[in-house]
């Protein structure tokens, strides 16, 4: 890089390099002022014979006089004032004692002794290759060090030169010279390796920020849908409610075809919410758990789940599986199954879909194969992609692009293998190999191992909830609800399915008052956001006042990751808005203890 470049990037680089050179001389200067005083004392005792002693303790003392001003001059050098002054100071102190030096040639040599002569030479020689050590970053520097030392040599050899034994002043010349070429590479290569440095620096301050702010946008991200799902679930959790109460047997044809369809439209934006909250879990950093579930059960619930779907659309659906247990993240892989199977279903018109569980040399794996439109095979390198949707998913079918990047996300987080096969016009084949560990399923020891999986969507599980939930009698359950609308919702549901239902206050002195006459509770169901105390405050209370095991679930559209990662780590279970009334009461009947499933 050439100096204009280096003065176009950095504007004040010779500020920087000045500042930088002043910085490492002045440390080496402070770490050698020992040496400057030891040297002398050294010198002494090998002249004390053979020089006048007058003139030694004169020059000793002249040496003591320039060391002391060095130190104090050095110490007075700051180095965030105005470098060009300091870098002076900082020459004047090393040119100083580097004179003193250079006077001890008229002081202690004897050009009638070669031996004395050499002497001092090797100690005038190793001044010098000391010092470029230090001072050789700066070529002025240098100067400031290396001449106060060798102009009284020279000046001592023209005025002795016909007492001088040659050889030894002509290799002094040639060190002296080999010395300052050495120093000109050294200062010229530490300058290039300091503007190297430069670069490295803004270079990674460059990525630090633009890493900072990429967090920060993600940040921003999941705090924006966070928010904006919560402001659009709250609704959508009333209606997902007040549409289940609604008996479509009763209603007109007419009516119940208009029913139907407003169903179809509340299915899709719940995907689409689920969606987003599939996002906002991934962000979260919450680590997979390692849990062992049942392959069975898994199947039945998405048999439950999705049968419906199938049906308003004549495709037949079928879950191939075999007794076995998985270990592993029961939820994450209930995700990517959601995904794939939404994803089937959405794009297959007529024909099947065929969910298949393996055991791949003792580890998990599973499929989800449909006959509908196929991928073209352009599209296939890209289909993970977040927001990608060909050209005919966009003008035939409602959806946000992100399905599939969840899927690969998932398989990545819990280090599995996605594959798929496509053809156009036939269907395609989703292959996802995991590490999850699988053995053979035994009734009597695992009997419900993992049952807590719950589907999302709008798909209705009334076979499950008549299978898990034969009575729900003698079942306190304690709901605490700050919307007027949602709580009389679920109190009028609740009561008609046999729960005795208790509407716990959200204001803190009317929840204390209330707390003395409540019962003791087999579930809490709760929202998260109630005002000034939130959801996990009232649950800590009611588990502090009966038993710290009772079975707890919020019901929120409050999707931010610090959220989730707290749900986690309290042990308090999450669904999240807008979910039909019906999953919510088949959450509860799985997670009652057996003595309370009559």
């Amino acid at each position: 890089m050439n100096q204009e470049n280096l003065q176009a990037e950095f504007p004040n680089f010779e500020q920087l390099v000045a500042t930088e050179k002043l910085q490492y001389m002045h440390s080496f200067a402070k770490s050698s002022t020992i040496a400057t005083v030891l040297a002398p004392i050294l010198c002494i005792p090998l002249y004390w014979k053979t020089t006048d002693n007058l003139l030694i303790n004169a020059w000793f003392a002249l040496m003591a006089v320039v060391v002391i001003g060095r130190f104090f001059l050095i110490k007075k050098i700051d180095l965030k004032a105005n470098v060009q002054t300091n870098l002076l100071l900082l020459n004047i102190a090393l040119g100083a004692v580097t004179f003193v030096w250079g006077i001890g040639w008229f002081i202690f040599v004897d050009t009638a002794d070669p031996a004395n002569y050499l002497i001092y030479q090797i100690i005038s020689l190793t001044i010098l290759f000391v010092g470029m050590v230090g001072y050789c970053v700066s070529w002025k520097s240098f100067t400031y060090f290396v001449l106060p030392l060798k102009l009284p040599e020279l000046l001592f050899i023209v005025t002795h030169y016909e007492f001088i034994f040659w050889p030894i002043p002509i290799g002094s010349m040639v060190a002296f010279y080999l010395a300052i070429k050495m120093a000109m590479l050294f200062s010229q290569s530490w300058e290039k390796s300091f503007s190297l440095r430069l670069k490295n620096d803004a270079m990674i301050d460059q990525l630090v920020a633009e890493k900072n702010a990429s967090i920060a946008a993600n940040v921003a991200k999941s705090e924006f849908i966070a928010t904006a799902s919560h402001d659009l679930r709250q609704p959508m959790q009333s209606i997902n409610i007040f549409v289940d109460m609604i008996d479509a047997k009763n209603l007109p044809e007419y009516e119940n075809r208009v029913f139907a369809r407003m169903r179809n439209s509340i299915a899709v934006l719940n995907n689409m919410f689920n969606t987003l909250l599939d996002i906002s879990k991934l962000d979260s950093g919450v680590s997979p758990r390692n849990i062992e579930f049942s392959i069975a059960q898994l199947a039945h619930d998405l048999e439950v789940g999705f049968s419906d779907l199938c049906k308003e659309k004549n495709l037949s659906f079928t879950v191939k599986h075999q007794n076995i247990f998985a270990k592993g993240d029961p939820q994450l892989l209930e995700q990517i199954l959601r995904n794939l199977l939404f994803n089937a279903i959405q794009y297959t018109d007529a024909g099947s879909i065929v969910v298949a569980f393996d055991n791949e040399q003792g580890h998990l794996k599973f499929s989800v194969k449909d006959s509908g439109h196929g991928i073209p095979a352009e599209d296939l390198p890209v289909i993970f992609k977040e927001f990608f949707r060909s050209e005919h998913s966009r003008s035939h079918h409602d959806g946000l692009g992100l399905g599939l990047s969840i899927v690969n996300r998932i398989v990545q987080k819990i280090g599995g293998e996605c594959t798929v096969n496509s053809e156009l016009g036939v269907g395609s084949l989703f292959t996802i190999q995991t590490r999850y560990p699988v053995t053979q399923g035994n009734a009597l020891l695992k009997n419900r191992v993992g049952s807590q999986t719950a589907i999302h969507g709008s798909a209705k599980p009334t076979a499950l909830i008549d299978e898990v939930l034969h009575s729900s009698v003698g079942v306190n359950l304690g709901i605490i609800e700050n919307d007027y609308s949602l709580k009389n919702a679920y109190a009028q549901y609740f009561t008609r399915a046999g729960y005795s239902v208790y509407l716990i206050p959200h204001d803190e002195n009317e929840f204390t008052e209330y707390l003395a006459e409540l019962p003791e509770l087999h579930f809490i169901l709760s929202d998260f956001r109630l005002g000034e105390r939130n959801g996990i405050f009232f649950i800590q209370k009611l588990r502090e006042e009966f038993n710290e095991e009772i079975p707890a679930c919020i019901v929120t559209a409050d999707t931010s990751p610090q959220h989730l990662q707290l749900f986690d780590k309290l042990n308090i279970q999450v669904l999240y808005k807008p979910i039909d009334i019906q999953s919510i009461e088949a959450f509860i009947a799985k997670s009652l203890p057996p003595k309370q499933k009559l």
